[in-house]
Formats: structure tokens, C-alpha cells, sequence
């Protein structure tokens, strides 16, 4: 570990990143929510569409979020029209997770909100330092997780 820095409340990575999540999250959340659903639901959406079907257990695991949250999170989708639940043919206590038509014609129009959402973050930027943003980011999420794993 690398000895303490003097940090200030302008200069604390972890402040910058909590604001940005902040500005970005409002940025997309009143985009997102006049089609129906909020940003919460957009890694669940994301991965269904890319995956297809999955159980609540594999999303909490693909996702990195507590059990408790997935399922409330699920419910909201569920109760909105976005994902449909059946039975796993292949496990009778478990139930599969889906997109609903609704989700399918709303996601083009929620990816393209995102995308534009990022645009306006790296604006200005160019495509080194945009990489260059992207990998400290990925570096102190990793650091993070990292610990995480250690604590436990």
C-alpha cells in the first residue's frame, strides 16, 4: 500500500467518482424514465439482452450485487413490464428471467441514452486520454474488489 496523500476534498478520487456516478445516474435517470423503467434496471436489461434468459442467482453473481437487492430489483422490473419470470425446466425451484417485448423496443432508445450520457462525460477528450480515463477506472475498481476479497 502506498503511503497516505494529503488529500483534499476537490482532489479525492473516491469524492470525484461519487460525483460523477451522481451526475451521470440524474443524467440518464430523467432520459430513462419516460420509457418506463429507471437506471437501476439497466445492467439487468443489458445482460438479458445480451445473454438471454438467466436465473435471479446468476444475475446476482454476473452483476455483483446482494441476493435481497436483486430480487426488490427484479420485482420493480417484473411489476413494470420489463422481465417476465417461468419456471427452469431444468430446476424446479428455481425461475428463469427474461425480457418482455416491452423491454426488447424500450432498450435501443435506453442504450442510446447511455451512449450519449458518455459522450457528454469524455467530451473534449481524446481517444488516448478516453482509454487512458477507462483503464485507471477499471485499475481502481479492480483495487477495490481486491480488498474486498481480502477482508473476507
Amino acid at each position: 500500500m502506498t503511503q497516505s496523500r494529503k488529500w483534499t476534498l476537490n482532489t479525492r478520487p473516491g469524492h470525484l467518482v461519487m460525483r460523477l456516478a451522481r451526475v451521470m445516474g440524474r443524467y440518464a435517470e430523467a432520459r430513462i424514465q419516460p420509457l418506463g423503467t429507471g437506471i437501476a434496471g439497466y445492467p439487468v436489461l443489458n445482460l438479458l439482452s445480451a445473454a438471454g434468459e438467466m436465473t435471479q442467482k446468476q444475475l446476482t453473481e454476473r452483476l455483483r450485487v446482494e441476493q435481497s437487492s436483486m430480487a426488490q430489483l427484479l420485482g420493480r422490473l417484473e411489476r413494470d413490464g420489463f422481465v417476465v419470470r417461468r419456471k427452469d425446466p431444468d430446476d424446479g425451484r428455481s425461475s428463469l428471467v427474461g425480457l418482455t417485448p416491452k423491454a426488447i423496443d424500450a432498450l435501443p432508445q435506453i442504450n442510446r441514452h447511455m451512449e450519449e450520457g458518455n459522450d457528454v462525460a469524455v467530451a473534449g477528450m481524446t481517444d488516448a486520454e478516453i482509454e487512458t480515463a477507462i483503464g485507471l477506472l477499471k485499475r481502481m475498481l479492480d483495487n477495490f474488489e481486491g480488498e474486498a476479497n481480502r477482508a473476507i
